[in-house]
């Protein structure tokens, strides 16, 4: 009797877990994440928890336990900045960083861009990054360096994966790599990792109507 009614029980557990959605998890707080910091929360699909207004000044971690301060603009990468790029940030903010998740532009394997406007200064204030990973976190390379050795190609790549905390603020994980390239082979020489908190002192403006896409002139 029980090997009967098996299969209908199984029916209708799986009909009901086939409408039951998955919540992404948060990051992981590894890799020497301070205990006393905010808990980490999982980001949406639409990445649109990382919009606002950060301060430019915040702490991160380092190897030995300790805190330093840190900008938020230094982890801005200055490959792909915005012509006339339309100011984030009013009046009043003169040391803040405003961070933008511009959706897709739809091509395939297209991901988010984020839109950095850094505080006024002589140079271009506007960047898109332009993004990987997935609804927990998003990841963009801050910088990478490759040179021809004796035995194959060394590197050094610095990613940086954004989330937020559960008071708003922004979280940075950074994560530093270096080894060489040999015969498709990437033996990891030594990696580092650190962590940066910037507090959200502000939120955005209603969304311009350039950021339906990508701008097309960079």
């Amino acid at each position: 009797m029980k090997l009967q009614r098996a299969p209908s029980v199984l029916l209708a557990v799986t009909i009901l877990c086939g409408g039951c959605a998955h919540a992404p998890a948060p990051l992981k707080p590894d890799h020497g994440y301070p205990a006393d910091w905010p808990q980490l929360i999982a980001l949406s699909e639409g990445l649109t928890e990382l919009n606002g207004i950060y301060a430019n000044k915040g702490v991160a971690t380092t190897g030995d336990g300790k805190i330093v301060p840190i900008a938020l603009a230094d982890l801005v990468p200055r490959t792909t900045p915005r012509k006339k790029g339309s100011a984030e940030t009013g009046p009043g903010c003169e040391d803040c960083v405003a961070l933008r998740v511009l959706p897709p532009k739809g091509e395939n394997l297209s991901g988010p861009k984020l839109r950095f406007t850094l505080p006024p200064g002589p140079d271009a204030r506007v960047f898109d990054a332009p993004t990987v990973g997935n609804a927990d976190a998003t990841q963009y390379t801050l910088q990478f360096f490759a040179d021809n050795a004796i035995v194959g190609f060394g590197f050094n790549s610095t990613d940086i994966t954004l989330t937020c905390a559960r008071d708003a603020s922004l979280v940075a994980r950074i994560h530093n790599a270096r080894g060489i390239l040999l015969l498709l082979l990437i033996p990891v020489g030594s990696e580092e990792y650190s962590w940066a908190r910037f507090e959200r002192i502000g939120e955005l403006v209603r969304p311009f109507a350039t950021d339906t896409a990508p701008p097309t002139s960079q």
